[in-house]
């Protein structure tokens, strides 16, 4: 039966993280009720825990951590392996529980914190732990903790903490081979091997060891009815509609006439666009006078690899001995990621000059007379690819054992994050300009028409190889201890005090092409960027010019947590904490928690506290510098306009997306948080078990970026949003979004997290039965300036959604050897952002344009699989993950990468996809 710990669970669980948590996980196993799979009140803490088992990790069909983590009910929001497609994510992925976002969510591996990723960005984007660095073959199980816990665990646990528990003190060898099969692309293959030697109780000692490699194929767009172009067509209430999603660089090349209107000299010439794209009218008044724009939208959609190709491989080693009273524990893990995710041909702006060879044969004929820029796309280097790199490496070393009356647990660990992007496809913006002079570059010619002294030349200028990355570096020192005091009504109190120490170092690594600090990037010859700057070269199309910067931090932390069993029923928790940082300052938390049991059938729980989020180094420390471009393309209203002008730029002509400038903030303060949390769980029989914790959070001076649609949207009212750059390769100087770091509003978020679990038998076999799921109420943004607030539940706003609801229903049935799993996974619908599209009659010509918002449906899909255990030793699994090949709905205000038609962040592309995995034990 249950017997109760020196210090409760609650305190076990939340003290372990801070100090070597293997040994807090040990704790928690002894709460179990024995003979029972159900989770029982009695083993239940005052804060809610989720736990995932390696029995439930298995029948989920997953095959990463990534894909585990996305599957679970209170999660998210985090970025997703397609958010690397056309996004520079260097291959991250994070969890983010109910959506408070993944740089609040504490990552833990048996209890210690981990390195955030090396390719995090000055934004504070990645700034968290990357899950591909965790194995999945490795993990024993996952501990989800719902509500905050900074007062125990310092800083990024204001949404939460999931804590990977890995396979310790077993000596069994375990083979396993799988692979998983998707219409067309996404196809993976994986192979895993563990085994253990000596026994903790009987030797002394216990070593595993255990490797895992996997890889999966791309998936192309066109492979994808829902995904395979920007030209959307769809129909509304009975009315047919168009949204084209595209790019303004073309092949062959748009470019701006003498009126400023940007055409299509192909077009023109011909009277249709060429293959992968399609035609482009606008029509907008500008001083009274009417002006048209008329040319060809690149189709970037169809060129995509919508999801990546990827390989893994991963190493970890745990030691584990006896030595008298003391338990001392080894962990080393080591992974390696490599991600290789393709996009379309690099576009962008070549100055053409009257008077040119090129300006005579194709546009003085059509009326263009004077300088002019050509939009141009090289297709002929083929797609930008992006490869990238991530090593992880995490050494832990922890005892724990009794000393002088108390219970201590001591752990020292280093963790190192190493991130590298190497690109091709990519020729520098100098390099084409000469290629334009020297009549080797004709952008005016269809894909393939280059001149064979012209492909030769573009190959010589495609750089390929190294371009950014970075490394991020923690080192942690914990220590905590407890003992009983005094008897009460319950029991005796407890107390438990610890301290931990930490140094961070980050160092952001850009290539010298990144720096622009290369005359000839593929060659490597240096440029003078003093006395020449107009030698050093940039990438085509991009005006970023890296800087790089190096930085470290230390930080001091001490905290205590008080027990107070007040009577068997009632206890009372209370912790509280101080963290002292080198760069911006210290922060003081604090938490309060009870449990309440009244029958063994009841329990009533809740806790408040306060949290606190550290900056990351980077968005503190980094250098100003150019950060990409804007999401999405926009228009130059005559309020942009006034804008450029007076800042000495000019407007990008069309629709098209603008540079952006970021950088670090030396005044950013950390982000301070309240939260709390009340539930109920009822035991109505010993085979049921049912419970709902309602949560909320309030943060105020949130990091972030003023949102770019807001800015775009009102550039006058935002007016210090604004900057410039200069563009090499158009010879021009735009205008460009600054985009720094700031602390913001507040933002609250509330919910109600449910689950029931039941087990029965149903004379053909034992079934078991879970539900685990999330319903948001509130994720409130406040506006920096006017202090309103906007909310995303339900509602597609800045750039988000929240899900009302969200989870999923296990249902898993034993019939001797056989055990059949049926799992219902649902994401409830909601409103898309208003969107303005153009309204087709029955010939698909258009008649004019309208302001819609979509309803999005609901997403339900199901997941079969099948267990076979011929023997104790050998077992066959196959499955099949979305049964009905469900297709994502169609989303107009598609965010993340660069897919449309669908939002990559929320819906997964692979479709229906089988799987097989055959396992052998020894």
């Amino acid at each position: 039966m249950f017997q109760r710990t020196k210090i409760s669970v609650c305190a076990l669980m939340a003290l372990g993280a801070i100090a070597s948590a293997p040994a807090a996980a040990q704790e928690v196993q002894r709460v179990e009720v024995t003979g029972s799979a159900i989770k029982r009140i009695a083993a239940e803490t005052a804060l809610p825990v989720q736990i995932i088992t390696r029995e439930q990790i298995d029948r989920t069909g997953a095959t990463s951590t990534v894909d585990l983590v996305q599957r679970l009910g209170a999660v998210q929001g985090g970025t997703a392996e397609s958010d690397s497609v056309g996004g520079s994510t260097l291959g991250f992925s994070g969890v983010s529980i109910h959506g408070v976002g993944e740089t609040r969510t504490l990552v833990l591996l048996n209890g210690h914190r981990l390195s955030q990723f090396g390719g995090q960005t000055l934004t504070g984007f990645a700034s968290a732990v990357d899950l591909n660095a965790i194995p999945l073959a490795a993990i024993e199980r996952v501990e989800v903790l719902t509500d905050g816990a900074s007062a125990l665990y310092g800083s990024d646990a204001i949404a939460g903490v999931v804590n990977f528990i890995t396979k310790r003190d077993s000596t069994v060898g375990d083979i396993s081979v799988g692979v998983s099969n998707p219409k067309g692309g996404a196809k993976e293959k994986r192979f895993s091997i563990s085994k253990g030697f000596g026994s903790l109780s009987q030797d002394g000692f216990n070593v595993l060891l255990a490797y895992s490699h996997d890889e999966r194929t791309a998936l192309k767009a066109t492979q994808r009815d829902f995904a395979k172009t920007g030209n959307l067509l769809f129909s509304k209430d009975g009315k047919s509609y168009r949204l084209q999603n595209y790019s303004a660089s073309s092949i062959p090349a748009n470019v701006v006439n003498d009126r400023g209107e940007l055409v299509n000299p192909y077009l023109m010439t011909t009277g249709s666009c060429p293959d992968s794209s399609f035609r482009v009218t606008s029509t907008y008044e500008d001083g009274g006078e009417s002006y048209t724009d008329d040319f060809c939208g690149f189709d970037f959609v169809s060129t995509l690899e919508i999801y990546p190709e990827r390989k893994r491989d991963a190493f970890m080693g745990s030691g584990t001995f006896a030595v008298g009273e003391h338990t001392i524990m080894a962990d080393l893990l080591f992974s390696k990621t490599n991600q290789v995710s393709k996009i379309a041909p690099v576009p962008g702006g070549i100055s053409i000059k009257a008077g040119t060879d090129l300006h005579n044969t194709y546009l003085l004929p059509l009326g263009i007379t004077g300088d002019t820029t050509a939009y141009y796309r090289i297709a002929d280097l083929g797609s930008r690819t992006n490869d990238d790199t991530a090593k992880f490496y995490d050494l832990s070393l922890s005892a724990r054992g009794p000393l002088m009356g108390w219970d201590y647990e001591a752990g020292i660990s280093t963790s190192k994050s190493k991130a590298e992007g190497t690109i091709s496809g990519y020729p520098g913006a100098l390099a084409v300009t000469a290629l334009r002079k020297s009549g080797k570059l004709n952008p005016f010619v269809l894909p393939g028409q280059q001149t064979a002294d012209g492909l030769a030349a573009l190959s010589a200028a495609n750089y390929q190889g190294y371009f950014d990355g970075g490394s991020a570096e923690l080192t942690t020192l914990n220590a905590r201890a407890s003992r009983e005091l005094f008897p009460m009504g319950g029991g005796k109190a407890g107390l438990a005090v610890g301290f931990s120490a930490s140094k961070e170092k980050f160092q952001s690594k850009p290539s010298l092409f990144a720096q622009g600090l290369l005359s000839d990037p593929v060659a490597g010859t240096l440029c003078d960027p003093v006395n020449d700057p107009g030698a050093c070269d940039q990438r085509f199309g991009d005006a970023a010019a890296a800087v790089p910067y190096s930085a470290n931090r230390t930080s001091q932390g001490l905290f205590t947590e008080l027990e107070f069993p007040f009577s068997k029923s009632f206890s009372v928790t209370t912790a509280a904490r101080l963290d002292k940082y080198s760069d911006f300052g210290s922060a003081a938390t604090g938490k309060t928690s009870f449990r309440f049991q009244p029958s063994r059938e009841v329990l009533l729980r809740g806790s408040i506290g306060t949290g606190f989020h550290a900056p990351s180094v980077p968005q503190v420390k980094a250098s100003p510098q150019s950060y990409g471009v804007t999401e999405d393309k926009y228009d130059c209203t005559p309020e942009l306009a006034a804008i450029a002008a007076s800042l000495g730029a000019e407007c990008r002509p069309g629709l098209q997306q603008y540079d952006v400038i970021a950088g670090g903030n030396a005044k950013l303060k950390a982000e301070k948080s309240l939260q709390g949390t009340l539930g109920l769980r009822l035991e109505p029989a010993a085979s049921l078990s049912m419970g709902a914790d309602i949560w909320w959070v309030r943060i105020r001076d949130a990091f972030g970026q003023l949102d770019e649609k807001t800015l775009f949207g009102s550039p006058a009212k935002y007016s210090s949003a604004w900057s410039k750059q200069y563009d090499l390769s158009a010879s021009k100087t735009y205008l460009a979004l600054n985009q720094g770091n700031l602390n913001l509003g507040k933002e609250y978020y509330t919910g109600i997290d449910f689950d029931v679990e039941g087990r029965f038998d149903t004379g053909l076999g034992k079934l078991r039965s879970r539900v685990l799921a999330t319903y948001m109420l509130k994720a409130s943004t406040q506006d920096p300036v006017d202090l309103t607030y906007t909310d995303t539940v339900h509602y597609y706003r800045d750039g988000e959604v929240t899900f009302r609801w969200r989870g999923n229903w296990s249902n898993a049935i034993r019939m001797g050897d056989w055990e059949h799993t049926l799992t219902m996974n649902f994401r409830s619908g909601y409103h898309d952002e208003t969107n303005t599209v153009e309204v087709l009659d029955s010939t698909g010509a258009v008649t004019g344009t309208e302001d819609i918002s979509l309803k999005i449906k609901p997403y339900y899909s199901f997941d079969w699989q099948t267990r076979w255990d011929a023997t104790k030793a050998i077992s066959l699994t196959a499955g099949i993950l979305n049964v009905f090949d469900k297709a994502p709905p169609l989303v107009l205000s598609a965010g993340g990468g660069q897919p449309a038609g669908y939002d990559d962040r929320y819906y997964d592309p692979r479709g229906r996809t089988w799987y097989v995995n055959f396992g052998y034990k020894f």
